[in-house]
């Protein structure tokens, strides 16, 4: 490849429409706020309380991060992310505040006598 030719990272990163890429960083957010609402009311139905709390949440994060990763980038997410690890990584901390939120308020309404 010539010099002229080779790709530097300023004219990969110029490849990407950014928003293209705000949008799917957007639609994995949701996606997250959303399990995360849905496994945080599970956890605390189901009573779980202190690591094994935490340790649901990471499990269900890995796996929707699969999810994510299969069925959405059909392993490629390098075609819709700046950077592969996004898909990974991206809303998981701040999912964790919902998980906990809806994780508390469930177990107090359903385990209130226990």
């Amino acid at each position: 490849m010539s010099r002229t030719a080779q790709q530097t990272p300023a004219t990969i990163a110029s490849l990407y429409v950014a928003e293209n890429i705000a949008h799917n960083i957007k639609t994995i957010t949701f996606i997250r706020s959303s399990l995360s609402a849905i496994t945080g009311s599970a956890a605390g139905v189901l009573g779980l309380t202190g690591y094994s709390g935490f340790l649901f949440y990471a499990v269900t994060s890995l796996f929707m991060s699969l999810l994510i990763w299969t069925v959405k980038t059909k392993a490629k997410p390098a075609l819709y992310f700046k950077s592969e690890s996004d898909v990974w990584t991206e809303g998981v901390f701040g999912g964790m505040f919902s998980y906990v939120l809806f994780w508390t308020l469930l177990y107090g309404i359903v385990h209130v006598y226990d």
